[in-house]
């Protein structure tokens, strides 16, 4: 395997934490679920508070192009796209438009339907407000995952060849806030309202500025100029499965 890069380096360590932050989440949900429930505690709670904080500071980290986030997240800012000279087919860049947007539509209607189902089993009672903390971070921590070692939805609906190019990456943000949409109160819906602000200006940005999605027409994107690597782990696997 080749040598990690600062990038990869520092979504191992946001993999790290993330995993210990779900273990300690899980760790309280089985010895103590009731100290999760946020709508029925008046008290401030230390630790369901800092989960709230920590989620809060990972979307806000998606809506400033001076973040120490992968270039998939980057592209959506002006500073960040590099415009290719040389002559661009239309009929190509429109069909690769057409791609992603069917990809991204396939995507919305696998996660509504799987968070639909959760929604039901909340509503009728058979999961509270604790399970629907644990499901929003072990969401937090299979954004991660997807980024670094497998992601189902780029295999399975968006075909695109890595996160850097990937057309939903900011949608990360609300994936992780879904569950928080069904519990009316103040902790779900802040946490709401910015995953619901960085995944608008993201999907603001790419019907202003398509352009700065794909890498037939933004050098940023292409494999020459990456320095993110963030797809090594990825190709190991596949490697290893080719020959398997």
């Amino acid at each position: 395997m080749e040598q990690l890069s600062r990038m990869l380096r520092s979504y191992l360590m946001r993999f790290v934490f993330r995993a210990l932050v779900l273990l300690t989440v899980l760790y309280t949900y089985l010895t103590n679920r009731s100290a999760l429930d946020y709508t029925k505690n008046t008290r401030l709670l230390h630790s369901i508070n800092l989960l709230w904080l920590i989620f809060i500071l990972s979307f806000a980290a998606q809506l400033s192009p001076k973040s120490r986030v992968s270039r998939g997240c980057l592209k959506q800012f002006p500073a960040y796209f590099d415009k290719i000279e040389a002559a661009v087919d239309d009929l190509r860049v429109r069909t690769r438009l057409s791609r992603l947007d069917l990809g991204a539509t396939r995507v919305a209607l696998a996660w509504t339907v799987l968070n639909l189902g959760i929604a039901v089993c909340y509503h009728r009672g058979l999961i509270g407000v604790p399970t629907m903390v644990l499901i929003a971070t072990f969401y937090y921590l299979s954004d991660v995952i997807c980024i670094i070692f497998y992601c189902p939805f780029q295999k399975l609906f968006m075909k695109n060849k890595c996160c850097v190019t990937c057309r939903i990456f900011a949608w990360g943000t609300i994936m992780i806030a879904t569950p928080f949409l069904f519990i009316p109160h103040f902790y779900s819906w802040s946490l709401v309202a910015l995953a619901l602000v960085c995944t608008v200006l993201w999907e603001y940005t790419y019907y202003r500025h398509p352009e700065r999605f794909l890498e037939e027409t933004n050098a940023f994107l292409a494999c020459e100029n990456c320095t993110d690597r963030l797809c090594v782990i990825k190709k190991h696997q596949s490697r290893g499965s080719d020959h398997a």
